[in-house]
């Protein structure tokens, strides 16, 4: 595999439990109208879903999440759009392809990810869900599971992340391709480039990583030695990005 294949395929691998069950989805802000729409019908066909909690301000997923929209959802986009968070345009999207009838949360004020864990944990002042299903951006959806583990003081085994099409890069020439076509609308470049770096920085456990030797937002993550590699390669693509 190519560098960006290596780092893209670690990222977004996770583990199945099949027999997972839980009344209750958090879908964490995202840029993915796709990602939004499938929530949606997942919670439509899932009865035992009765509680969906969107967590999500104003942040970097903000102006991709209205761009995208506006390309492929035009028909829904409302000018008050753009002053709204990113859990109130995701609970709007998501109301129109899931009708059914269940219990909405809105957390519209968190603005990263560590935000997004603990903003939606103090929502629930009774019963908190013991263990949830989690929807985040694929290429972020490793270090979110990390992250909402730790704040929530849930093993991971209770968070049971989604993941409904696994992106299976093919080529990096300068913008990424997918073997599903439809995914390299997903991220613009320099986007791409932001997440996929970024999220491998993020998840060191050194001064400049978010594990106990950094930022201690997370907990310990060895890192395969091809996917460190990979990305050593990979950083002369970007570079001045704050996210890197």
């Amino acid at each position: 595999m190519s560098d960006f294949e290596v780092l893209v395929d670690y990222l977004t691998t996770t583990s199945i439990d099949p027999n997972f069950h839980s009344d209750t989805l958090i879908l964490a802000g995202n840029s993915l109208i796709s990602l939004i729409i499938s929530t949606a019908k997942f919670c439509k066909n899932q009865e035992a879903i009765q509680q969906i909690v969107f967590v999500g301000g104003i942040g970097h997923g903000t102006a991709p999440l209205l761009a995208n929209a506006k390309k492929q959802i035009p028909e829904l986009v409302r000018p008050r759009w753009q002053t709204l968070s990113e859990a109130e345009i995701m609970q709007e999207i998501f109301s129109y392809y899931c009708s059914r009838d269940v219990n909405q949360l809105l957390e519209p004020h968190s603005k990263n990810t560590g935000e997004n864990a603990r903003f939606s944990r103090d929502l629930f002042k009774k019963k908190r869900p013991k263990k949830f299903w989690l929807v985040q951006d694929p290429l972020v959806q490793k270090r979110t599971h990390l992250t909402f583990s730790k704040e929530w003081e849930l093993p991971l085994e209770a968070i049971q992340s989604l993941i409904f099409e696994k992106p299976e890069l093919i080529a990096y020439d300068g913008q990424p391709h997918f073997k599903n076509t439809e995914m390299d609308d997903w991220w613009q470049t320099d986007y791409f480039l932001s997440l996929t770096l970024g999220e491998i920085r993020r998840l060191q456990d050194n001064e400049q990583g978010y594990g106990p030797k950094g930022t201690a937002y997370i907990p310990h993550v060895d890192l395969p030695d091809d996917v460190l590699l990979s990305y050593q390669h990979c950083q002369k693509y970007l570079t001045g990005n704050s996210r890197i």
